[in-house]
């Protein structure tokens, strides 16, 4: 049994090892692969300075036109700065994409929710509900206590069903929580 044991031991470390070595080499052989631009504008983005974000993601819509995360990103820098017609356009241009990207779904509930047009945001909603709970479902406890964000924000589903709540009762005059909305962090994607 004692034999075993140490088998099982070394079998678990070699494995680990190997584990180790393949993950620092898969990172480095596809760092160069990475848009340095991309990566800027997340940057900038999760800074709050939309403008810079946004000319960060056109740049690298250049070398890459067509790449739906740029395109997103690009769209939320927009939103942000208050553009919500322009966001709009690229968020459903990014969904006729690519039907499945949970994350321009969500962001486009929120575009349509901000704007007021819950119904449309309660559409979005459901279907990026229905596509992916990472998005959705808000942070875990790790990644808000790595940011120091001290309160757990509201997510898609808690935000989906309070809409849904509200507008199938009599008194949904109150949609919208301003002092609790402007605390919300902004989320990678």
């Amino acid at each position: 049994m004692n034999l075993n044991f140490n088998a099982l031991k070394i079998i678990a470390i070699a494995f680990g090892a190997f584990t180790f070595v393949w993950m620092i080499n898969d990172f480095l052989s596809n760092r160069e692969n990475i848009n340095k631009d991309y990566l800027r504008a997340n940057e900038a983005f999760l800074e709050k300075e939309y403008s810079k974000a946004f000319e960060y993601y056109n740049l690298a819509l250049k070398e890459e036109p067509d790449n739906i995360f740029y395109l997103e990103g690009k769209a939320r820098s927009l939103f942000r700065m208050k553009k919500f017609s322009e966001a709009e356009k690229i968020f459903i241009e990014v969904i006729k994409k690519d039907k499945e990207f949970a994350a321009a779904l969500a962001n486009l509930g929120i575009l349509y929710d901000t704007l007021g047009m819950h119904e449309n945001a309660i559409k979005y909603y459901k279907l990026a509900v229905e596509k992916d709970s990472k998005v959705t479902g808000g942070m875990s406890w790790l990644k808000r206590f790595l940011k120091n964000i001290h309160f757990k924000p509201t997510n898609v589903k808690e935000r989906l069903n309070f809409l849904q709540k509200e507008l199938n009762s009599k008194n949904s005059s109150n949609l919208k929580n301003l002092k609790l909305d402007s605390r919300q962090p902004d989320f990678e994607m």
